[in-house]
């Protein structure tokens, strides 16, 4: 699936991202991450505009965060029933915020990012205050996606007036990714985690 999403990023950059933002913060597996990286290493080589990028990311993100936070108000109840992945990540979401508040949405949209989307719900179900959450989330998320576009398009900008310039920004994409990938999981592992 993500091989299909990436060649999809030349022609539909922008609203690809905005997408894959949304679904990712309403708790959809997407590899928004590796396609945060691939479009911003193809603004590195001038296929696409890192700004409209940065945009989409921050909007789609925003709106997916928006979105969670109020389904959350509804569902509260049913999304902490026992026994499932799910309730794992939200009752880690839920110490997250007990111990760091607004903190915790704002370090969930950019550094620990595996909680983001369980905070968002477990904001929305606390009853936390919108305008509060709103500012943490979209400040986060603004970071995220000015982190890994710009270390995409970096990386990539040495190839610009290279022939095979998108196939090397994709492939710089999925490197960035997999190395990405590869320390959250030795991370995880260092710290005994299994999400």
């Amino acid at each position: 699936m993500s091989h299909d999403l990436l060649a999809l990023l030349p022609q539909w950059g922008p609203w690809l991202l905005a997408v894959s933002a949304f679904l990712s913060c309403m708790m959809v597996p997407v590899p928004t991450s590796a396609l945060l990286l691939t479009a911003g290493a193809l603004s590195g080589t001038g296929h696409l505009h890192l700004p409209w990028l940065i945009l989409a990311a921050v909007a789609g993100a925003s709106l997916g965060d928006l979105t969670a936070f109020s389904v959350a108000r509804r569902l509260g109840p049913w999304l902490n029933r026992a026994g499932t992945k799910r309730a794992v990540l939200m009752a880690r979401a839920h110490d997250f915020i007990r111990k760091r508040g607004l903190m915790a949405v704002f370090l969930s949209r950019w550094l620990i990012t595996p909680l983001g989307p369980a905070i968002n719900y477990v904001s929305g179900a606390a009853g936390m205050a919108l305008p509060r959450f709103a500012l943490a989330s979209v400040s986060g998320e603004v970071l995220w996606a000015v982190i890994h576009l710009t270390l995409g398009h970096l990386v990539a900008r040495n190839f610009r007036h290279d022939e095979a310039a998108a196939m090397k920004a994709l492939a710089v994409g999925l490197v960035l990714a997999a190395i990405l990938y590869a320390a959250r999981k030795f991370w995880r592992g260092r710290r005994g985690d299994t999400i």
